[in-house]
């Protein structure tokens, strides 16, 4: 029994994984609940003799509308924890967690999700999850369906203003056949330009 950094090596060198024994059968996966990690870290901690301690710092409540058209309550929480020893100070770290409930459990959820997330990245625990920068994601705008050609020569004749026959002429970029349309588009902005003298 020692400090909160003795603690903390002591339950690493008992714990070395928490499986994914839960599953969600509606969105088919397999998860870690706060029971597994708790259950594997709480004896070891118990036997070195260290107890952790949580502090929210920030908390924000909001409701939301589900898919269906319910009410969900939703949670975020900035969550300090600190493992304490019995000998000098503890050791602290902050996560941040998420959570919604259709009742009044979204808070109790969101502390379970910072608990279990603290746990396993203070004690190392493997996830055996893809590594987040295996991934990478742009940002801009959702690619649209290019518009066919025919659809396109339809709007040209139809179109009112130079600005909406730019627009057209976008479509036709981005669908791979302004060529084809060319002409049309040329004389339609002339005859939507001889309109406006």
């Amino acid at each position: 029994m020692g400090t909160a950094r003795e603690v903390i090596t002591e339950v690493m060198g008992a714990v070395r994984s928490v499986g994914k024994d839960g599953v969600n059968a509606h969105q088919n996966f397999k998860f870690r609940g706060i029971d597994a990690v708790v259950n594997a870290i709480g004896p070891a901690l118990r036997t070195a003799g260290g107890f952790i301690v949580p502090n929210v710092i920030d908390a924000r409540h909001e409701v939301a509308q589900s898919a269906k058209g319910g009410t969900l309550n939703t949670v975020r929480l900035q969550v300090e924890f600190s493992v304490y020893g019995q000998e000098g100070d503890p050791v602290t770290g902050t996560v941040s967690a998420e959570a919604f409930d259709s009742g009044d459990k979204a808070t109790a959820k969101c502390m379970s999700v910072a608990y279990r997330t603290f746990m396993l990245q203070l004690f190392c625990l493997p996830t055996d999850e893809p590594d987040p920068d295996a991934d990478s994601y742009k940002l801009g705008t959702p690619e649209v369906a290019p518009v066919a050609p025919e659809t396109f020569l339809v709007s040209v004749d139809a179109s009112v203003s130079i600005e909406e026959l730019n627009a057209l002429w976008q479509d036709a970029l981005k669908g791979g056949f302004s060529a084809t349309v060319k002409d049309l588009f040329s004389k339609r902005k002339k005859a939507l330009t001889d309109e406006t003298k």
